[in-house]
This record gives C-alpha cells, sequence and structure tokens, in this order.
C-alpha cells in the first residue's frame, strides 16, 4: 500500500540532522534580480520587498478527490482508502498544462502562484522518494510540481508551494483523532495501517515531512516560499509538531523564501494569511474542552506577533476551493471588490480556482481572471490603505461573505 516503511531508514537519518542532498547554489532567484543589491544585504527583506509590490496571486487546488469533487472527501465520507486508491488511478491529467496556467495568471494581473503540493489526503504531486502515493507512481506519470516550476521560471513567475503539513490521512505515524478531531477520517474501526501508538511514533511523520520539503527545496529551483495549511492540529499539539524546525530546514536551502502559516502557528511566519478574512482562527475554536482553550491562546499569541506584518487574504472565485460541476466563478465586479478589500488590509490578495477533473481550467475561470487583467490594465491596481488598515484588521474584516463549505482549519 505504501513506501512509507519501506524509507524509515532515509526518515530516520533526516529526523537526526543527517541529509542527502546538496544544497544549492547561491544564485539570486529569478525572480529577485532586480533587488539584487538588497539581496546581498539580507535574501529576506529582499523577498519581502518584492512581496510588498506584488499585490495579486494565484492559488491552485487540484488534486485526485476526482469523481467527489470535494478535497476533503475521503474525511467528510469516511472513503476507506482502498476506495480512494482506485480514485487516482483513474484520473486523467491530459489537461494540466503548466504553460496555460502561468499565462493565465499573465493575462489576469497576477505576479505569483501558489501550487497545492500535496493536500490533506497525502497525495503528492511530484515526483517524491518518501512515499509511493505520489502522481508518478500513478497512471498520470507526471511530476506537476516540476512542470509548473520550469514554466515559471521561464515566464519569471514566482512560484509558492502549499504543503499541507497539518493533517495527513493516509500516513501511517500521523495522529489519531484522539490528538485532534480532524487528524483522521471516522472510520468504524482504524485501518491496519494506522500505526501511531505513543508521542515517540509521531516522529517518523516529522521526518517524512522533512525528507518532502528538502525534496521541493532543492530539486525545483528556487521557491519563493511555502504555505502550509492547516492550522488547528498543529496549535493542538505544538510541542510534537515543533513547527520551527521546519522553518530552518527550509532556510538551510533557501534563505529567501517567505513562511505562510495562515494567522501564525509561532508568530516568526513572515506574512499574515487570513482565509477569506483577517482574524485570529481562536474564534473557530470556542469550545472548553482542554485541547480548544490551548489552540485559542497559542493562535491569539500568534496574531498579535503577526498582526502588523504584510498580509494576504486568499479566497476562492468558484464558491468552493475545488471545482465542482455545479460551481461557477463570481463575476469581475466580485473579484475586483475582493481586490479592494485586500487593498484595504493592506493585503495581498490569492484568488484561487480549481482546475477541473482532468487538470484542465474552466471556461467561466479563464473568461473572468481576464477580464480581470483587462480591469487592472486600465485602471491600476486599487490603492493600499497604509494608514489606517490596522483598525481594520482588528474588526475582523470580511473579503468574501459568501458562505462556503463547511471544513475544519
Amino acid at each position: 500500500m505504501h513506501s512509507f516503511l519501506q524509507n524509515i531508514t532515509v526518515l530516520l537519518l533526516l529526523a537526526y540532522g543527517m541529509n542527502a542532498y546538496t544544497q544549492p547554489s547561491e544564485a539570486i532567484p529569478y525572480f529577485l534580480k532586480h533587488k539584487s543589491s538588497l539581496y546581498a544585504k539580507s535574501p529576506k527583506k529582499a523577498m519581502l520587498a518584492w512581496y510588498n509590490e506584488a499585490r495579486l496571486g494565484l492559488f491552485i487546488h487540484w488534486g485526485v478527490w476526482g469523481k467527489y469533487h470535494a478535497a476533503w472527501a475521503m474525511f467528510n465520507q469516511k472513503i476507506p482508502f482502498e476506495d480512494y486508491q482506485k480514485t487516482a488511478l483513474s484520473v486523467n491529467a491530459s489537461g494540466f498544462n503548466a504553460t496555460e496556467i502561468v499565462k493565465l495568471a499573465e493575462d489576469s494581473g497576477m505576479r505569483y502562484i501558489t501550487f497545492v503540493a500535496k493536500h490533506h489526503d497525502g497525495f503528492s504531486l511530484w515526483d517524491t522518494k518518501a512515499s509511493d502515493w505520489n502522481s508518478m507512481n500513478y497512471p498520470m506519470h507526471r511530476d506537476f510540481v516540476g512542470e509548473l516550476a520550469k514554466v515559471c521560471q521561464e515566464r519569471n513567475m514566482p512560484l509558492f508551494i502549499y504543503y499541507s503539513l497539518g493533517i495527513d490521512w493516509v500516513h501511517p505515524y500521523f495522529l489519531p483523532k484522539e490528538k485532534y478531531f480532524s487528524a483522521r477520517p471516522a472510520y468504524p474501526q482504524n485501518p491496519d495501517y494506522f500505526k501511531y501508538t505513543q508521542p515517540e511514533d509521531f516522529e517518523k511523520y516529522r521526518a517524512f515531512c522533512k525528507q518532502q520539503l528538502t525534496e521541493l527545496c532543492t530539486q525545483y529551483g528556487s521557491v519563493a516560499g511555502f504555505w502550509f495549511d492547516p492550522l488547528g492540529g498543529v496549535l493542538a499539539n505544538d510541542k510534537l509538531f515543533r513547527i520551527q524546525e521546519f522553518y530552518d530546514l527550509i532556510h538551510q536551502y533557501q534563505p529567501h523564501a517567505l513562511i505562510l502559516f495562515k494567522t501564525g502557528a509561532t508568530g516568526k511566519e513572515d506574512v499574515l494569511v487570513g482565509e477569506r478574512e483577517l482574524r485570529s482562527i481562536s474564534m473557530h475554536y470556542r469550545g472548553n474542552s482542554p485541547e480548544q482553550v490551548h489552540i485559542r491562546q497559542l493562535s491569539d499569541k500568534a496574531w498579535q506577533k503577526n498582526f502588523k506584518k504584510k498580509a494576504e487574504i486568499a479566497v476562492t472565485s468558484q464558491g468552493s476551493w475545488e471545482w465542482s460541476p455545479k460551481n461557477s466563478c463570481q463575476n469581475v465586479e466580485a473579484l475586483w471588490q475582493m481586490l479592494v478589500g485586500a487593498a484595504n488590509n493592506n493585503a495581498n490578495l490569492l484568488l484561487n480556482f480549481g482546475p477541473k477533473t482532468d487538470g484542465s481550467i474552466p471556461d467561466d475561470v479563464a473568461k473572468n481572471f481576464r477580464l480581470l487583467g483587462e480591469r487592472i490594465r486600465k485602471e491600476g491596481y486599487p490603492a493600499l490603505n497604509v494608514q489606517d488598515y490596522l483598525k481594520l484588521r482588528q474588526k475582523g474584516t470580511m473579503i468574501d461573505k459568501k458562505e462556503e463549505e463547511k471544513t475544519a482549519r
């Protein structure tokens, strides 16, 4: 079923700090060459200076959830992994075209791309050696991160990588539901591949993540940053995750790379991220259980540390993050108002669409995104509020008031 257990030797080496990869050269990232003087003084300051000017990015949610049209289908529908694998075997990725995606971003006034490389179902959209649950090992037999990274570099489009660090429903040594309610689907009984029995077992999951992040940092040239998700389980189990180690690992290879993890896991993230709004996620954990109280305390603490930093607000253009035949892209006026709302908060807008099951761009997305680009070229980006934006953040400004599917954070 998995090659996870076959890779334990490599994973344990990584867990103890040994590394088989060679660090990349000290060349300036292709998207920071115009800031070479600042980069020489501080790679991170150069990256933040670029990011402050970026204004609008493209978010892409696509995976092997296929016929379910829902990234949370395995969890919500309690789909056995064996059945979910059959769905992955049937995915036809013939419509995924990296050049078309980057061209759409360019035409739409977007200045960077954030690509979901691994969502909560654990399926990796690149040629990872940490697990056989990946896109090179299935009939699609393609490295989608590699394809996108190549075109991004050719067209000078910075690439951020989304990585589900806080949930992995299929890894043998991820946390049980007792540690976090969204950690595993609520199967009638635990499958044989659930191997976690004690806190020490979680080190194998952390080592797995370190191996994958090292691959992503070393196999695809310069990466603009990492977008981690979800946050709740990490805060509930902060002593097990030890998140700062992942941040330090990334900066060992990519010193400029920005770290984004929603409103913050440690308070040392580079960007304050909101999902449809800017407010501490403590509002989503209102119960009195020790877990909920702990999450509230840590999320509020990180929020206060990150509160004044440059922000990004992630919204979806389609109602849900992934494509569904029932969804339609919002019109250009609605997209423009999202951009205005982000600007009022001195934030970038990360505008999402979900490619169709075969990886192709929906026609209404292509049309309305390009109309947004035309408006930007005609009117410019909405003016940034750099005076009283902190007052708006304190209120928890909603950027997209449309209700979307209820999923845990």
